[in-house]
């Protein structure tokens, strides 16, 4: 069967997904949905973020419906999955109600603006039998695939310490300025942040709890935010992220992860990307499979919709665990104290 997809909401993400889907056998993009007229006649530009992901300023729109509203658009019988990239604290209710009238979901991470809302998403997709997924990007990202797979080998021993970062400017460039809206985006912790939230449950497990400390943006949300993973019997971890560097300051993400007999070395600006230091002295640089995570993500998704699977590369629980140490983290920033994780 071929998916046929609308998406929703043509900021960075939504033409990133628009750009991916194009290339996906199993996928035809039928809709197209959006407040702004120009998004919906291809008018791309403005969109540009953090990570330059190939997509141009003038795309060809002529074979896709256009819906500048939300409920036409899941009315709509041609369309078997919606694609939300809307602002964060629309997330529950679209794709609810997408859900809800029969639709398949991908939802851009974060999943949601809270554990309970997340927790409502995965109820409301068990209780209409349709699928459901997050983008949690670096599941896909092949760096940190190769992590992941060294983590799970055990060649290099156990891991003793990992510290992810992922660092930049404001983002700038969003409708409304809403990423810059702590009650709209969650601020640097719920929206970038979460990243490494999610590869940290990921790679070690849900930790015990959580010890942050962070800097304020204008409206009191998290602009930058640094915190330490308390696992019981396991690695010390922390991760860093940041939307308090200046000006043209270069976006980046690492990930240092220190085995008992090696040391893997992951820089999103470094050439090779990743380096792995052996106790001898030794250093290899590997060769990191081609692939595009955000093309990767969508097609394994619409593969899971084709074959009627469960798409358990990202877990729904794992991605709402995700929103919950979140918002652990902010609350141990704002409580000046640790905060165990309850969830």
């Amino acid at each position: 069967m071929t998916v046929r997809v609308g998406v929703v909401g043509l900021g960075m993400m939504g033409t990133t997904h628009f750009k991916g889907y194009r290339v996906i056998e199993e996928a035809k993009l039928v809709a197209l949905c959006d407040v702004q007229a120009q998004r919906l006649q291809g008018d791309f530009s403005g969109t540009a973020g953090n990570i330059d992901t190939g997509t141009t300023e003038r795309e060809d729109v002529s074979d896709l419906k256009p819906y500048d509203d939300f409920e036409k658009l899941v009315a709509d019988p041609d369309v078997d999955l919606i694609d939300i990239c809307l602002p964060t604290y629309q997330h529950e209710e679209k794709a609810v109600q997408a859900l809800q009238a029969g639709k398949h979901v991908f939802c851009e991470k974060p999943m949601a603006m809270d554990y309970q809302q997340a927790c409502r998403m995965i109820e409301t997709a068990n209780q209409a039998g349709k699928m459901l997924m997050v983008g949690q990007c670096l599941r896909f990202w092949p760096e940190y695939v190769m992590l992941k797979e060294i983590i799970d080998s055990g060649r290099y021993g156990r891991p003793k310490s990992a510290v992810l970062r992922r660092l930049g400017a404001a983002p700038s460039w969003s409708w409304e300025n809403w990423l810059l809206q702590t009650d709209r985006s969650g601020g640097c912790a719920l929206d970038l942040h979460i990243h490494d939230v999610d590869t940290v449950n990921w790679f070690f497990g849900k930790p015990a709890g959580v010890c942050s400390h962070g800097t304020r943006l204008k409206d009191g949300g998290i602009g930058h935010i640094l915190t330490c993973y308390r696992y019981d019997d396991g690695p010390v971890v922390f991760a860093d992220g940041s939307w308090e560097f200046h000006g043209a300051y270069p976006f980046s993400m690492s990930a240092v992860v220190v085995f008992e007999t090696a040391t893997v070395d992951y820089h999103s600006s470094a050439q090779p990307t990743m380096t792995i230091y052996h106790a001898d002295g030794s250093t290899e640089t590997p060769e990191i499979p081609a692939g595009d995570a955000y093309t990767d993500e969508l097609r394994y998704f619409v593969q899971c919709i084709e074959k009627g699977t469960a798409p358990d590369r990202v877990p729904n629980d794992s991605a709402a665990l995700a929103v919950g140490i979140t918002l652990a983290e902010i609350e141990s920033v704002n409580a000046g104290q640790p905060v165990p994780i309850n969830l």
